[in-house]
């Protein structure tokens, strides 16, 4: 707990300087109201809509989150997820993501992040700290060059930075890089609108969970994106008590090899009362935030 505590003490002061930063980013326009968005109006499809959306890219991960001509994306999937991405940008008519982060560095989260760099403008780009020895660094990487060649900016993840997507706010609650495993370090992402949270929790496993209660930190919301696709190192009792989501999506590929979700992480959500959807068998997943309420929406 020592070396938690250290951190921590670390982590606050390092937050007070990048809280500085970012205030001057968003006066600046970096975030908020002056991004400069290319957005194509079609009577089809509503600017003014705020939704989540967790994409079926299989056993991986990929969110995107849209409020009214603005977008940001968590996780990108693997490195044959960027159509499946790219097809719900496509379907917002996305041609510039405000925000991308990635949660951490395995390549079922940042596989595509390459492709979608060179076809996408990623105007904001957060990322974990680069370790070397973690299988996605090179393509997290590469994806770095081109972000900041084409003119964006490339951060790397603190605990507290917060900015606002259309009238969404998207804050990092957490961010452990001290911690032994990759899963572990992922960051850890809340965002909010209306009163209604969205929790992103990437692959963080009991470990992580702990943390986040220790420090007291509010995990509690509405929608749980369940952590490591659902499997039983994840979604602990004690984490599900602090965070009572009335919603769990699970990003999981059918019938994969792992057995995910494990079917004691199902009963412990059917426990707390949530209701569970998972990508499997109801393909993408979209939660609307109307009028202080949520209303989902799946592909199948």
């Amino acid at each position: 707990m020592k070396n938690k505590e250290k951190t921590l003490k670390y982590t606050v002061a390092a937050t007070l300087i990048a809280a500085a930063v970012f205030i001057i980013a968003f006066s600046r326009g970096v975030f908020g109201e002056e991004l400069q968005k290319v957005f194509n109006p079609s009577e089809s499809f509503d600017t003014s809509v705020n939704f989540v959306k967790i994409t079926d890219v299989g056993q991986a991960d990929s969110i995107l989150i849209y409020s009214g001509g603005y977008s940001a994306v968590i996780d990108v999937g693997t490195e044959d997820s960027a159509e499946n991405v790219l097809e719900d940008l496509n379907s917002a008519h996305i041609s510039r993501i405000d925000a991308l982060i990635v949660t951490h560095l395995h390549t079922d989260h940042a596989g595509a992040l390459p492709e979608l760099a060179r076809r996408r403008t990623i105007d904001n780009l957060i990322i974990p700290e680069l370790d070397y020895d973690a299988e996605a660094t090179s393509l997290v990487k590469t994806a770095k060059q081109i972000v900041t060649a084409k003119g964006g900016n490339a951060y790397t993840a603190l605990q507290g930075m917060n900015f606002k997507i259309g009238k969404f706010t998207v804050t990092v609650l957490a961010y452990y890089d001290d911690m032994l495993e990759d899963n572990n370090k992922s960051v850890i992402v809340m965002a909010e609108l209306d009163g209604i949270k969205f929790l992103f929790t990437g692959d963080a496993e009991a470990k992580t969970e702990k943390a986040l209660i220790e420090d007291g930190l509010n995990i509690d919301c509405d929608v749980l994106k369940a952590g490591h696709h659902g499997s039983a190192t994840s979604s602990s009792k004690e984490f599900l008590d602090k965070a009572t989501p009335d919603y769990a999506a699970i990003s999981v590929g059918e019938n994969n090899i792992y057995s995910h979700p494990s079917e004691s992480v199902i009963d412990a959500l059917k426990e707390q009362g949530t209701r569970i959807l998972r990508t499997d068998t109801g393909g993408d997943i979209t939660f609307y935030v109307e009028n202080g309420k949520i209303r989902t929406e799946t592909e199948k």
